[in-house]
């Protein structure tokens, strides 16, 4: 007899389609991509596949900035929240603390989620270490980004690339993913539905970078780093865009910290093309835009 606590992983395991957010005061409306200095709830989907009901589980709810390796120092408790399942059943739990996100990397931000109870509780670690999502099930993460980008620009997404209480040097790369990735988080990241129509870019890589510096080239796919214990580095995926990248166009991006052939952390960007209404050739079929949700401002970039 044993309680076993689940938060589903996602594909790749950093992109949980089990964590998501409503962008507005009412936790019941549909999930959505938060919006910076709006009100938001977090949910989870919590699932016992153990053949004992648990009463009052824990389960507690983080933002982290985006990162290659989160640990939960470097991350921020949103809340707690608590749920009785019996063997066997799934249920999806409320943040009851109401969350605003902040100015943080352009308004882009991780969400960290983890379920345990005194009989199934987590395993031991610091602060310091990283937190052991592929390793541990009690524990899930949504770490996905959606900008909006025009032709011929070169679209920079900040994150933070760290060391974690062990240094010496990282890798860390991009690769791209098929817009099918994408299916099981349609619902949570507030898309109507996968993009059909494929971005080809010009440059797309990985380069060090501090907010507001120019960025003249995309820098490469791959990278490694010599990084002090503890020490975080801020790095940037950057894309040029084509000038003649269709309206609705998108490509999802994959920045993944890794240590030997084990991916430790990773970033997920989608990248949506916005044209110009002069002169610009749109997709035929068109798109419908989200709205930022009642008392709110639409914005194409700070987004989480």
């Amino acid at each position: 007899m044993a309680v076993e606590l689940w938060i589903d992983d996602g594909n790749p395991w950093y992109l949980s389609p089990d964590i998501w957010v409503v962008p507005s005061d009412d936790p019941n409306d549909p999930p959505g991509m938060p919006y910076e200095g709006i009100s938001a709830y977090v949910w989870a989907r919590v699932h016992n596949r153990g053949s004992t009901a648990v009463s009052n589980a824990t389960v507690r709810y983080y933002w982290a900035d985006p990162s290659t390796l989160i640990t939960r120092a470097s991350a921020t408790l949103i809340g707690t929240s608590s749920a009785s399942l019996v063997a066997g059943e799934t249920k999806d739990v409320l943040c009851v603390t109401p969350w605003v996100p902040q100015f943080v990397n352009s308004g882009h931000e991780c969400l960290i989620a983890e379920a345990f109870a005194p009989a199934d509780p987590l395993p031991r670690s610091s602060p310091s270490d990283p937190i052991d999502v592929p390793g541990d099930r009690h524990v899930a993460q949504r770490n996905i980004s959606v900008g909006k980008a025009a032709p011929m620009m070169m679209f920079l997404h900040p994150f933070v690339m760290g060391a974690g209480s062990r240094g010496g040097e990282l890798a860390i790369r991009v690769r791209r993913a098929p817009l099918e990735t994408l299916k099981p988080l349609v619902r949570a990241i507030g898309l109507d539905g996968v993009p059909e129509e494929l971005l080809e870019v010009d440059e797309v890589g990985i380069r060090p970078y501090r907010c507001g510096e120019p960025v003249d080239d995309a820098g490469k796919p791959e990278l490694a780093l010599e990084l002090r214990s503890g020490e975080r580095r801020g790095m940037a995926l950057a894309v040029r865009v084509p000038e003649k990248a269709l309206e609705g166009a998108a490509a999802l991006f994959l920045v993944e910290q890794l240590a030997g052939e084990d991916v430790v952390g990773g970033v997920g960007v989608l990248v949506l093309v916005e044209r110009g209404e002069e002169g610009r050739p749109r997709r035929e079929r068109g798109s419908r835009k989200r709205e930022a949700p009642a008392g709110g401002r639409r914005t194409s970039r700070r987004r989480t």
